[in-house]
């Protein structure tokens, strides 16, 4: 479903996921030993010198200045999403992950739930065959099957594509979707979310939006105009937000309940504590969590 090949915000994922791996293991909140393929020579080469906590220190405060909160918003998101995973599967009876605009998404090699579970990964055809291209090149390559669905977000719908396979009786599914920011993922998004309300009672979906106040008075959010620039000179407009009073009444006409919405003040307090009071920036870029009734 990416809106082009270049998927640039999921290159920064990887990154971020990247930099958190080479913290000591009693300070990380999560370790991704797959990120760093999917990044240029200097940045690995860069990566390497980070396993110095000054040199650490140095890069992540850099990426603080220039756009401000991403990497802490990032890192705790990533991990929050990572439990809501783990706890869906372990107490919801959840067997099948969905990812919607897939990028550069390592969760079905990563993440250890205990159970078994089936993951598909939705993608624009030329990203997501770099991406399993890469991944091929890794000495110790991934051993979790993923079933790869090509999706072109430009031209296709999703109901164009997912095999009936996945609609079995026997799959409890959640779906998960990062990146709900414009208005042509909105217009695809009333697609999926009709489509997900077919799936059993109990289907769950978990997606990223950014709160609409922030699109109407930039000004007011705390770093939101400098990464507004960045991302547009890479091509990906954020030109969609939902209001969170209105989340609840949105998601009841597609048959669905929020069972969480939380923006990164949240859930950056929610994994680093007191630490998380001297965090500033992407507080409107929220996470949340819906169950089909």
């Amino acid at each position: 479903m990416s809106r082009s090949p270049a998927n640039k915000s999921g290159t920064y994922m990887a990154a971020f996921r990247a930099i958190e791996s080479t913290k000591p293991e009693k300070e990380r909140l999560l370790h991704d030993p797959f990120a760093a393929v999917f990044l240029s020579g200097f940045y690995q080469f860069l990566l390497v010198c980070c396993s110095y906590r000054f040199i650490r220190n140095i890069v992540t405060s850099c990426i603080q200045f220039r756009w401000p909160g991403t990497f802490t918003a990032a890192v705790a998101r990533t991990k929050l999403i990572d439990d809501m995973i783990i706890d869906a599967v372990r107490y919801d009876g959840i067997n099948q992950v969905i990812i919607l605009n897939a990028t550069y998404d390592t969760r079905a090699h990563r993440l250890n739930t205990g159970l078994p579970l089936h993951y598909v990964e939705m993608d624009h055809p030329v990203l997501q065959h770099r991406k399993r291209k890469l991944l091929a090149t890794l000495e110790n390559q991934p051993t979790i099957p993923v079933d790869y669905v090509q999706l072109d977000m430009n031209t296709q719908q999703i109901s164009d594509v997912i095999p009936r396979l996945f609609y079995r009786q026997h799959y409890k599914t959640l779906f998960l979707w990062e990146g709900l920011t414009s208005n042509m993922e909105a217009e695809q998004g009333e697609t999926i979310f009709h489509h997900v309300r077919k799936f059993n009672p109990g289907t769950q979906i978990i997606f990223t939006y950014v709160e609409k106040a922030a699109l109407e008075n930039p000004k007011a959010f705390y770093g939101f105009e400098r990464i507004d620039r960045l991302l547009r000179r890479a091509g990906e407009n954020w030109d969609f937000g939902m209001c969170p009073a209105e989340l609840h009444a949105y998601l009841e006409t597609h048959n669905m309940k929020v069972r969480y919405d939380g923006g990164a003040a949240d859930y950056r307090a929610q994994y680093f504590g007191e630490k998380s009071r001297q965090m500033k920036g992407y507080e409107y870029f929220r996470i949340a969590r819906a169950e089909v009734k």
